[in-house]
């Protein structure tokens, strides 16, 4: 049985309210035939609903080859290069235009179907319940919207999730976190039908520290912490192998905005995020080893770690970067995060370069970097500017 908390009654409420108004609904042949409909029609959007989700799934995300591929690959490459990695925004804008296209295209024959099968119906139901009485009546009122019900609270429980991802108030973020109704709903419906990327894969360091400071708080120092103590010029420290590597991985590459991406797909392609390390730091940074030479030697590590390594191999072929340091979503919440800036001359600007999320989708210089990072405060490397351009609030 579900733990009562303030968002299980918010659902709860959002479920009984059609049941509750189906039921206590004057009765009526014009009632039971608007049953009929809302009960058929229930059915309808659930079906459309689902349907637009799987396409939306197959043709952005999975690119099965086949009628996926061929869709995906139709769509213009600005389109395509605009909500790439982009999963909230793709569900958001894809699929009501496919739900709407499917309405309408499936009411063509289904509505003709529906006036000239639940009139007559209604009739003799309505006939049916005088003589049996207004109880069944009610009955079939309320159970003709569970239906509607389960749309409305599979909805709601969907534009959380998703504003969750765009406002990442600590408050609302611990209460979904703590709330049996809501996880019960995320877990058996949201989950299984977005299966997103980003939720399956983006990792973040979620702790207490966000769960208990407010989104204004723009340290975030427990990331800085989690390297056992050294500072942060211990942390971004090179060696021979590190110096050696980068340089062939850069070649005879003379533009810096190439040099950069080299680097960080050298980076996204080598190291492999330490899942037993987060956890481990969630609960205690004690007596854990990080950086860049750890994250070389071992090819593992966490977000500070990419960024570390990111920043020791820009510098050793005369890149101008910073560690960066803020909240980052996975997907399914906010936590800890660490990622970099890398400055081109030529451009005149810092880009985003999140090497961590980069083993996910494109994070160079991307848009979306705008979308799952927050409040970030730069961090001195030894030839980095120390000053914040950005502020992603």
């Amino acid at each position: 049985m579900l733990k009562v908390d303030f968002l299980t009654l918010i659902f709860i409420a959002i479920f009984m309210q059609p049941i509750l108004m189906g039921a206590f609904t004057k009765f009526s042949r014009e009632k039971i035939r608007f049953s009929l409909w809302s009960l058929c029609e229930g059915l309808e959007f659930i079906l459309v609903l689902f349907l637009a989700i799987y396409l939306t799934r197959g043709i952005f995300f999975q690119h099965n080859p086949g009628l996926f591929a061929q869709i995906y690959n139709g769509i213009p490459e600005e389109i395509r290069i605009l909500l790439f990695g982009q999963d909230i925004l793709i569900y958001i804008i894809v699929v009501p235009l496919v739900v709407w296209l499917f309405r309408v295209l499936i009411g063509l024959i289904t509505h003709p179907i529906y006036n000239a099968v639940l009139g007559p119906l209604s009739n003799r139901l309505y006939k049916l319940l005088i003589l049996i009485g207004s109880g069944l009546e009610r009955i079939i009122g309320a159970l003709a919207q569970i239906p509607r019900a389960a749309v409305l609270v599979f909805a709601s429980a969907l534009l959380l999730n998703f504003y969750a991802y765009y406002f990442p108030a600590p408050r609302l973020v611990q209460m979904m976190s703590e709330s049996n109704g809501y996880q019960f709903i995320y877990k058996n419906a949201v989950s299984p039908v977005l299966n997103s990327n980003l939720a399956q894969k983006i990792p973040v360091l979620v702790n207490d520290h966000f769960r208990q400071n407010a989104v204004s708080d723009s340290t975030n120092d427990r990331v800085i912490t989690y390297f056992n103590g050294a500072t942060l010029d211990e942390a971004v420290k090179s060696d021979s192998q590190i110096d050696s590597t980068v340089r062939r991985v850069v070649g005879s590459e003379q533009n810096e905005r190439q040099k950069a991406y080299l680097i960080y797909r050298w980076i996204t392609q080598n190291i492999k995020y330490d899942d037993q390390k987060a956890a481990q730091l969630s609960q205690d940074s004690s007596g854990i080893n990080s950086g860049s030479i750890m994250a070389f030697n071992t090819r593992m590590g966490i977000c500070f770690d990419y960024a570390s390594l990111y920043v020791s191999m820009c510098r050793a072929v005369g890149l101008k970067v910073r560690l960066v340091t803020g909240l980052g979503y996975s997907g399914l919440s906010w936590g800890d995060h660490a990622w970099n800036q890398v400055y081109v001359p030529k451009e005149g600007r810092w880009l985003n370069v999140d090497p961590t999320f980069g083993t996910v989708n494109n994070y160079f210089d991307n848009k979306i970097s705008l979308l799952t990072i927050r409040i970030p405060k730069c961090r001195g490397s030894g030839n980095a500017d120390h000053g914040c351009v950005l502020r992603h609030t």
